[in-house]
């Protein structure tokens, strides 16, 4: 907020990534393939070695379905619950002469719909490229969220009415489309532009397990130093990137942590002064 020169207007770029593995794959079927499944002597022959294949296959089968769960049964990490907690309740242990908002907007690239299950206002919120359990009315715009997978990408009509909008509430005529991006589908116009202006008007974005390869998105780190600063402002800090990968931003970067999210995010926390029972007070809430 520029109106306050004490404050730290942080916007959050990312997406909570998880770790990524790199394995062999058996053609086009897609499962991870143990290497040691793999490993065998060739004289033994094609009938071997397509049995050793099949087992290796359902093997592959078994380990995927232990390690993945679905999007509707996954639940919000220590970070998408931190980043809520610290925008709807500001640290209390500010010694300086005008409180400051550490946290105002998060903008995220994720379709997962994590930061929803956290309870965070969707006015603090900037979906680049839409929401899975997410329709939207073709008339009014008015979001319907789901507690099961659309089922449907490209913006396409999921054959569903709008059932939230207009005057009275429910009397919207309108038809309900996915929000889900296809590569030739544009970014939405009211999330983009609240994501630029959020990001330009900031001294500090933090971008949060994200490669920093997608752009126009990966772009608006560069934003606080990219616009006029006011002159009543203090200097803008930039970006600062946590990630365990390098990134094609690092090089621009005040800060680069090299760490797990939810290590940074509890590090973090602990510096601003909050409890450790924060999160089961959050829960609570």
């Amino acid at each position: 907020n520029n109106n306050n020169n004490n404050n730290i207007n942080m916007s959050i770029v990312g997406g909570l990534d998880v770790e990524n593995e790199t394995n062999e794959k058996l053609g086009d079927i897609g499962y991870q393939i143990p290497r040691r499944s793999l490993a065998g002597n060739e004289s033994n022959g094609r009938k071997r070695k397509q049995s050793e294949l099949q087992e290796a296959i359902k093997e592959s089968k078994q380990q995927t379905t232990k390690k993945f769960i679905s999007f509707e049964t996954a639940l919000p990490t220590y970070t998408h619950r931190a980043l809520t907690h610290l925008i709807l309740h500001p640290p209390k242990n500010n010694n300086s002469k005008n409180k400051r908002t550490y946290l105002h907007h998060i903008v995220t690239q994720n379709v997962d719909g994590l930061h929803q299950k956290t309870n965070l206002p969707r006015t603090k919120l900037s979906v680049l490229h839409g929401d899975i359990f997410t329709e939207t009315c073709d008339l009014c715009s008015t979001e319907h969220v789901r507690p099961h997978e659309i089922q449907s990408i490209g913006l396409r009509h999921t054959g569903r009415r709008c059932t939230l909008g207009g005057t009275p509430p429910g009397s919207c005529p309108g038809k309900l489309k996915d929000t889900l991006l296809d590569w030739e589908d544009d970014l939405p116009r009211k999330d983009w532009t609240e994501a630029e202006t959020q990001c330009s008007k900031a001294d500090l974005v933090v971008c949060f397990g994200t490669s920093l390869r997608i752009e126009p998105a990966a772009g608006l780190c560069e934003y606080p130093t990219a616009w006029p600063i006011p002159a009543d402002s203090e200097e803008k800090l930039g970006y600062a990137i946590v990630n365990l990968q390098k990134t094609p931003y690092d090089e621009g970067a005040q800060l680069v942590v090299r760490a797990r999210v939810d290590d940074a995010m509890t590090y973090l926390m602990g510096k601003l002064g909050y409890s450790r029972d924060w999160d089961a007070i959050f829960i609570d809430d």
